[in-house]
């Protein structure tokens, strides 16, 4: 088993309460890879520009298993963000985005992805491009795409036979209203477990996070963090070590159990993502420091 990820390889420009930082390494790829690194390195699928050096393309490099599915385009630049955040830390608010190269994505899958029993993540990126990859992994045995409010408001009918296409998807409290026009949480997630999926994931930000199967919930606090510095691919963290738990553990069949342990490493793991700017935080975590973030997380949220 392996992981597939797609989605995009960036440059952000970040401000946040405690400070700033110009073209740090981003996007949803780097930070999924980047906290899934420590259980698995996936194989990853997205595109870059001329502007990325060999700084860049070692990090990328050591975090995953394979490149091949990357494509750069030397007449672009990469995808740029940049945002900043208010004292609660919990919204980000885009200044600019540059689509660059990433307007240009049409990704493809490598023979070499094409492992039996392997797993896919699909980043949030435009629901279209999410079902041409999710229909070219018919291998995978989970598929779960990760969305946002944009792709729910503009792009419904996309999103709807994306949706067709998966086992699973990432969402947030807001966008689970939006997508049911349901006001209460339990409402709106049976309405989109029945016809779809085997689990939804429901980020609460600073809440934490809540897992829902067909037969089990699954709630747990964020891990307390003293100082946050930058929350920027804080979700993309959680997903990718949620991710990499399932495939290190090789898990067939979703239960409780499962998932449960899958979101509290998640947690921890991205609570180390939130203490320093882009991929900084996690990336000077060893992983005794995850395992002991581990155990103190399972004494403050089980009982």
């Amino acid at each position: 088993m392996s992981i597939i990820a797609v989605g995009s390889l960036a440059f952000d420009s970040i401000k946040t309460p405690v400070g700033k930082k110009d073209r740090v390494l981003g996007g949803s790829l780097t930070h999924f890879s980047n906290a899934a690194y420590f259980l698995s390195r996936p194989k990853l699928i997205g595109v870059v520009g001329n502007d990325f050096t060999e700084k860049e393309w070692e990090f990328i490099r050591s975090k995953s298993e394979a490149l091949d599915g990357v494509e750069v385009l030397l007449e672009e630049k990469s995808f740029f963000w940049e945002g900043y955040y208010s004292e609660d830390f919990d919204t980000a608010h885009t200044v600019k985005t540059e689509l660059n190269a990433f307007a240009k994505f049409a990704p493809r899958l490598p023979e070499n992805y094409k492992a039996k029993g392997d797993i896919l993540f699909l980043a949030n990126i435009d629901p279209v491009i999410q079902k041409q990859v999710a229909l070219q992994c018919g291998h995978c045995h989970l598929k779960v795409l990760d969305t946002m409010n944009f792709w729910i408001q503009n792009a419904p009918d996309a999103l709807a036979e994306a949706f067709d296409a998966v086992d699973a998807i990432v969402i947030n409290e807001g966008e689970a209203f939006l997508l049911t026009g349901e006001k209460s949480i339990l409402k709106a997630v049976e309405k989109l477990l029945k016809p779809h999926f085997q689990f939804i994931i429901l980020k609460r930000g600073s809440n934490g996070v809540m897992v829902f199967g067909k037969d089990f919930i699954v709630s747990l606090p964020a891990y307390p963090v003293r100082k946050v510095i930058d929350p920027t691919g804080a979700g993309d963290s959680f997903a990718g070590a949620f991710m990499s738990y399932l495939d290190a553990k090789k898990v067939k069949k979703i239960n409780r159990e499962v998932v449960k342990k899958a979101a509290a490493y998640g947690t921890v793991v991205a609570s180390f993502a939130i203490e320093d700017f882009g991929v900084d935080g996690i990336n000077k975590a060893a992983k005794a420091d995850i395992e002991s973030r581990f155990r103190e997380f399972e004494k403050i949220a089980s009982f």
